[in-house]
C-alpha cells in the first residue's frame, strides 16, 4: 500500500472508505460523474443508452460496495483511469444480460453489442481526461481563490486571474486591482505557485505519484489549451 500512496493525500479516499463511505461515495460521484460521462459520449457506450444514465448506474452499482475504492487501492492506477475501466466492463456486462432476456423489452441488439469496445478507447479516452482535467483545475482555482480571500488579499488573486488566464498586461491588471507595478510580478508568482501547489494536492489525491505529477500537470497544460 505505502509504496503505491506514499503521501496521505493519496489515501484519502481509502481513509473515507473505512470512516465515512458516504463521504467518499460522494466525492468520487462528485468529481467523476462528469469526466465518466464525456468518456460515454465520445465511445460506443453511446449506443447503449443515456451517457448521464449510465453512469448514475454505474455508480449505483459499484460504489455501494464497501470495497469497491479498496480495489482500486491495489490497482496502481490513477481512480478516473480505474473508474473507466470499471465502467465499461459494467455497461457491457449489463448491456449482455439485457440481451438474454426472454423478453424482448429492453433488450440490446447483439449487432449492436458486439460494436461496443471492450476496452478503452483513445478519442474517449482524451475526452475523459480533458473533462477530468478542467474539472480539477476549477477545483484548484476554487481552493486557491477562497484562500486568498480569507486572507484579505482576493486583489492577488484578482491579478493573476487578469495576467496569467486572461492574458491582460501588468499596467492595465493593476490598474484594476490596485496592486503597484512594481508588486505585480512577485504577487502573480506566489499566485501561481499557491495554485500549483494546490494541483500537486489533488493530483496526489487521485493516485498520481510524487514522481510523475510533474509529468502529469504537463499534460494538463496541453489538455486545457
Amino acid at each position: 500500500m505505502s509504496n503505491l500512496f506514499p503521501t496521505t493525500h493519496a489515501t484519502w479516499l481509502l481513509t473515507q472508505v473505512e470512516l465515512n463511505p458516504l463521504a467518499a461515495r460522494d466525492h468520487v460521484m462528485s468529481h467523476y460523474f462528469e469526466p465518466l460521462g464525456a468518456y460515454v459520449r465520445a465511445s460506443s457506450l453511446r449506443v447503449l443508452g443515456d451517457p448521464d444514465e449510465l453512469v448514475n448506474d454505474f455508480f449505483a452499482a459499484r460504489l455501494t460496495d464497501p470495497q469497491c475504492l479498496a480495489r482500486w487501492s491495489t490497482s496502481g492506477l490513477a481512480l478516473r483511469r480505474w473508474l473507466v475501466n470499471g465502467l465499461i466492463t459494467h455497461t457491457r456486462n449489463r448491456a449482455l444480460a439485457e440481451s438474454r432476456r426472454s423478453s424482448t423489452l429492453g433488450t440490446v441488439d447483439p449487432e449492436i453489442l458486439a460494436r461496443v469496445a471492450v476496452s478503452a478507447e483513445t478519442g474517449a479516452l482524451l475526452a475523459l481526461e480533458r473533462a477530468w482535467a478542467m474539472r480539477t483545475m476549477v477545483e484548484a482555482h476554487d481552493r486557491v481563490r477562497s484562500e486568498f480571500d480569507a486572507d484579505g488579499k482576493s486583489a492577488w488573486w484578482e491579478l493573476f486571474r487578469l495576467h496569467s488566464v486572461q492574458g491582460l498586461g501588468y499596467a492595465d491588471a493593476c490598474k484594476v486591482t490596485g496592486i503597484t507595478l512594481a508588486n505585480a510580478s512577485h504577487v502573480n508568482r506566489v499566485v501561481a505557485t499557491r495554485l500549483r501547489d494546490a494541483l500537486r494536492t489533488l493530483l496526489e489525491r487521485d493516485g498520481i505519484r510524487p514522481d510523475e505529477i510533474d509529468c502529469e500537470l504537463g499534460l494538463m497544460q496541453d489538455l486545457l489549451e
